[in-house]
């Protein structure tokens, strides 16, 4: 299943200032995403899509920076569908804007900030996620 996550997210990728990559699944397709007015006042609000025991998928809305942090159980691939930010991993950062995709194995010390307005990005984690193997890091 590793394997298969950095391709599918490729797959998944737009580019440029094109309209929001889709999300196609066997269940639904995304093409906007309606936040609630909770949603777009939270620095960082959570859409789950789908989970089972080999990966979780959701869309995350973030408009701000989180804090640094690991995550000791899950690998996690994301896919930037819109908005521009930067993406701090282990230790060097990079500019991100929309259909790039992002490979942060699990122990790895990560954290995202939005540039100039909100960001959405669909993720995908290995295994079942439900946020507890979150390790804050200074």
């Amino acid at each position: 299943m590793r394997t298969c996550l950095p391709a599918l997210a490729l797959l998944l990728a737009g580019c440029g200032d094109a309209p929001s990559p889709r999300i196609i699944t066997p269940a639904l397709t995304i093409d906007q995403v309606a936040w609630t007015a909770a949603d777009l006042v939270k620095p960082i609000a959570v859409r789950p899509l789908r989970s089972d025991a080999d990966s979780t998928a959701m869309l995350i809305r973030l408009d701000g920076a989180e804090r640094p942090h690991v995550h000791a159980e899950h690998d996690l691939v994301v896919v930037l569908r819109s908005g521009r930010g930067v993406i701090h991993l282990d230790g060097r950062s990079h500019e991100i804007g929309p259909g790039d995709v992002m490979e942060i194995p699990r122990g790895v010390v990560h954290w995202a900030e939005s540039d100039g307005g909100p960001c959405e990005v669909y993720a995908v984690f290995t295994g079942t996620y439900d946020g507890s193997d979150v390790i804050p890091v200074r």
